[in-house]
């Protein structure tokens, strides 16, 4: 004779309701796309007292029509193992299938529960799925976020937010970061959301500036409004001043740098610029204001410089200007 194991609803279990400041049981995310197949669950006993579960789970879905949370199918295969959590090792973590060939993913808030103690005692995870719609709600919450607190000082996490967008009308919320690491990306999932198709791109670390930027040649010059600046300061002024026959050309970007040992490396940024020409002919200058972003960037007193592509109209050849400064 041969057996099929099919997944199988559990009842939730019933007891003691955990203080979750004595025991913490959380998904990764606390948002999916509708898409997922796979939740990871994360348990850590916060307490001086020892917690003790096996492998077995109950997984549920809350109804909201009949406001009733609904049993879903779960592992048939439970090994039987007991997972103790004393004070001094608390942590443990766990994969959670979600079997949609059984019963398709509906959006909406689902929990996990888990039994301990001999089923005295009961804790749960909640989670949401999410929808076209509920994405677009998402992305809707981060830029409301970045548009009320972008102006407050102390809001690195507004500050360091640049762009967000959907793009072909997918799962992914792309979200530029000015400064992306991975402490950042943390940063924005605990303040702002925690979504698991959250898209921040490459991560950017010290990024070297190879190329030569002289602040006077081919009788052009870049200078800084100040030779020192106050730390904090936001913004910088620059002059760009054209002494050449010829005429220039260039656009809207700049960066600027942060002189550390024997290199220069950038500041962040986020790198986006509005696609615009400008053209300065001779005796003419040009001046623009370079934003240092001190919060996401930690500046500290040192040289910094600002560099800026240009080239003559009609040339192909491009080099780099630099107009250095102090930060005090």
């Amino acid at each position: 004779m041969t057996y099929k194991l099919e997944p199988i609803p559990r009842d939730i279990p019933t007891g003691q309701t955990i203080n979750p400041d004595s025991l913490s049981m959380r998904t990764e995310y606390d948002y999916y796309p509708l898409s997922t197949t796979k939740i990871k669950v994360t348990i850590t006993n916060l307490s001086h007292y020892e917690y003790d579960c096996g492998e077995s789970y109950s997984l549920a879905y809350f109804n909201t029509k009949q406001n009733v949370w609904e049993t879903l199918p779960t592992n048939p295969i439970i090994n039987d193992i007991l997972w103790i959590f004393p004070p001094e090792n608390p942590t443990h973590e766990q994969m959670i299938e979600l079997y949609t060939s059984e019963v398709p993913n509906r959006p909406g808030k689902y929990r996990l529960y888990k039994a301990f103690n001999r089923r005295t005692k009961v804790a749960y995870a909640e989670f949401e799925l999410v929808d076209k719609k509920g994405v677009k709600r998402l992305r809707e919450r981060i830029d409301n976020y970045w548009r009320k607190n972008r102006m407050i000082s102390n809001d690195t996490t507004a500050q360091n937010i640049h762009s967000t967008w959907i793009q072909n009308d997918d799962d992914t919320i792309y979200v530029g970061l000015m400064n992306n690491t991975p402490h950042f990306q943390e940063m924005f999932r605990r303040k702002v959301i925690s979504y698991s198709a959250v898209s921040h791109g490459k991560i950017r670390y010290n990024v070297p500036f190879t190329r030569s930027a002289s602040p006077d040649t081919l009788h052009v010059t870049m200078q800084t409004e100040l030779p020192v600046y106050p730390m904090g300061a936001e913004v910088v002024s620059v002059e760009l001043t054209n002494n050449n026959p010829r005429d220039l050309f260039f656009g809207e970007s700049y960066y600027v740098l942060r002189k550390e040992g024997n290199r220069w490396v950038f500041l962040y940024d986020g790198g986006a610029w509005n696609d615009v020409g400008h053209g300065l002919t001779q005796g003419g200058s040009f001046h623009f204001k370079a934003w240092l972003h001190p919060i996401v960037n930690d500046n500290k007193p040192g040289v910094y410089k600002v560099i800026k592509k240009i080239g003559f109209s009609g040339s192909s050849q491009k080099w780099f200007m630099g107009a250095e400064f102090r930060i005090e």
